[in-house]
């Protein structure tokens, strides 16, 4: 059978929260004969189960799988605009900053931010 992964992870906010996903024990069996000469053979590795496409490792297919996913766990600050992958949000957040400079500076030091949750971060680890 197969098993559940359960990840916490923490929005732009700070916010807490989990999700699961379901992982394969084994990659699947390669099959018993080769394929035809001038034919490609099946892939071996780890298969969604959503869509079938086949990942060398269960990271990788982890990592696949929240694209299926309606969750979207990574929200801009400053337009509140949410994204499944936090690389999604970066890139996003280059936007804003094309269009103006960051708005929250840190009262302890020189360094501007783009919304309120970095600044916030930031102050932390002073």
């Amino acid at each position: 059978p197969p098993r559940l992964g359960r990840h916490l992870l923490i929005d732009a906010n700070g916010v807490p929260y989990t999700y699961t996903v379901q992982l394969e024990e084994e990659p699947r069996a390669p099959p018993q004969r080769e394929a035809p000469p001038g034919e490609p053979g099946p892939r071996k590795g780890y298969s969604c189960p959503e869509c079938a496409r086949v990942f060398a490792s269960p990271l990788r297919l982890q990592s696949h799988r929240v694209s299926h996913s309606d969750l979207k766990p990574f929200t801009c600050g400053a337009c509140g605009k949410a994204f499944k992958r936090s690389s999604h949000l970066s890139r996003h957040r280059a936007t804003h900053r094309a269009r103006a400079g960051p708005p929250h500076t840190c009262p302890l030091c020189p360094r501007r931010f783009q919304d309120a949750a970095e600044l916030a971060q930031h102050v932390r680890l002073h």
